[in-house]
């Protein structure tokens, strides 16, 4: 496959590390950015939530020395309440007018009437930014994901960008007061992917990440071929869009965003995609494809998400996309399943039972990752786990074996089909948490993360049965 591209290389170029950090060792996490600096990548996205306490020195070091840039990412209600005495008051609630959250956590969001609440999150950011190292030059605000917005009987009316513009604009204020020089930027994030009434705080951000969260990566943006990912068009906007699949929608509302704000709105792309548990989706065509989109559009770039643990998967793509955001024709020849996979159209490649993968896949290690996947997939019984367990915990350089055992496990839990019995508090507490990184981030700093996780799955994985 041969593209033409101009010359002018985008200005961002980059990868996100997601919430991931606490699931690289430290050589990981040098192997990755060191990496970047062969590929040209000018930016990392960094979640200071997640493993920048540990992990903050050895970055900004290894960045410097890479010519990267860091941008630090930011969940504003799960830090900012947690640097202040909170309440469950200033949370999200259900219809009910329970909060969704008990804690500050990945998905808390807050409540945009009250006013308590809103001058905690404004303080606890003033204290945020006062701890940041002065190496951090760009701060990126993030909210959660968009499922769990208040619902309480005041913020039911609004807009998802109305329940969450407020803290934006209390963060821009703190920025100003504490850390005048900073860039920062907000996302373009589900739900909120509509253009707000009142655009003047966005006026005042260096740059805003959209992110093109739930599109197929089989086919480029503006294609209407994923129509196999229309369920997801509930989660990305709470309006209807009739005739839109994901990747149709997203190309019509960057194409907004991009006019609104010409040359400040960039791209995350959820390359790795974190559920899916390390499976290369053959989507550098469309990605390709994308870029020449992005350019039409003003776009200054690209930042995919990546991680270490489960990269070899990625690897030839990252370097053929490195090539091309910097301005070079890459050398890319479609395999047989680049050009099959944008007709067959699976909800993620390999997830079809009857799909011959070893026509198709030659290398062991690939072919045994993926039959381990659409096993669980379809049988996420106590010993499917087990297996898919072993296998990754047998393969800490080439899977997210982490991210597999407590997928894999709380994945079977919730849909119904296993139990578990006699488990350890730190075993219980690990399988019931939203999110597997607000788990790890409380692991005291004395203790690698790493090795407890490891150890609360092994015994999780030992202890789950089947529920008949």
């Amino acid at each position: 496959m041969s593209l033409m591209f101009e010359k002018q290389p985008f200005a961002v170029r980059g990868f996100n590390l997601c919430e991931s950090i606490l699931r690289h060792t430290p050589e990981q996490l040098r192997k990755f950015i060191r990496r970047m600096k062969v590929l040209r990548m000018n930016t990392l996205i960094v979640h200071s939530d997640y493993g920048w306490n540990r992990r903050k020195e050895l970055m900004i070091g290894e960045c410097r020395n890479a010519g990267v840039d860091i941008v630090l990412m930011v969940f504003g209600p799960r830090t900012f309440f947690s640097n202040v005495p909170w309440k469950t008051q200033y949370f999200a609630k259900d219809d009910n007018g329970r909060p969704f959250s008990l804690k500050p956590e990945c998905e808390t969001h807050p409540c945009t009437f009250d006013e308590e609440g809103k001058e905690a999150f404004y303080c606890g950011a003033v204290k945020w930014l006062e701890e940041l190292p002065e190496a951090v030059k760009k701060v990126h605000l993030r909210a959660a994901d968009g499922n769990m917005f208040c619902r309480c009987q005041h913020c039911r009316t609004l807009t998802p960008w109305e329940k969450w513009q407020n803290f934006v604009e209390l963060f821009a204020q703190a920025a100003e007061k504490v850390r005048p020089d900073l860039q920062w930027e907000t996302d373009i994030y589900f739900k909120r992917y509509d253009l707000p009434e009142d655009t003047a705080v966005f006026d005042k951000m260096h740059r805003m990440m959209y992110d093109t969260f739930g599109r197929h990566p089989s086919v480029e943006l503006g294609s209407r071929k994923d129509e196999i990912h229309l369920d997801v068009m509930s989660a990305l906007t709470e309006k209807k869009y009739p005739g839109l699949t994901p990747n149709s929608y997203h190309l019509q509302q960057l194409k907004m965003w991009a006019e609104r704000f010409p040359g400040k709105v960039y791209i995350h792309e959820n390359a790795m995609m974190q559920r899916q548990q390390g499976i290369f989706q053959y989507g550098t065509s469309a990605y390709l494809r994308d870029l020449e989109i992005f350019r039409e559009l003003g776009i200054p770039g690209v930042c995919y998400e990546a991680f270490e643990p489960g990269y070899c998967g990625y690897e030839k793509m990252f370097e053929i996309l490195g090539k091309a955001l910097c301005g070079e024709e890459p050398e890319f020849i479609p395999g047989e399943l680049d050009k099959l996979l944008p007709e067959k159209m699976m909800e993620v490649f390999c997830c079809d039972r009857d799909f011959p993968l070893e026509k198709f896949v030659h290398d062991p290690f690939e072919l045994a990752l993926m039959e381990h996947y659409r096993l669980v997939y379809w049988e996420p019984g106590a010993e499917n786990c087990r297996k898919f367990i072993d296998f990754a915990f047998a393969n800490p350089e080439k899977c997210d074996m982490l991210n597999i055992g407590y997928g894999t496990l709380r994945t079977g839990m919730l849909m119904g089909k296993i139990k578990f019995s006699g488990l350890s508090e730190s075993a219980e507490d690990l399988i019931n948490r939203r999110k597997l990184w607000d788990f790890m981030e409380e692991i005291p700093p004395e203790s690698d993360p790493v090795d407890v996780c490891r150890d609360l799955i092994r015994e999780l994985a030992e202890k789950a049965e089947d529920i008949s």
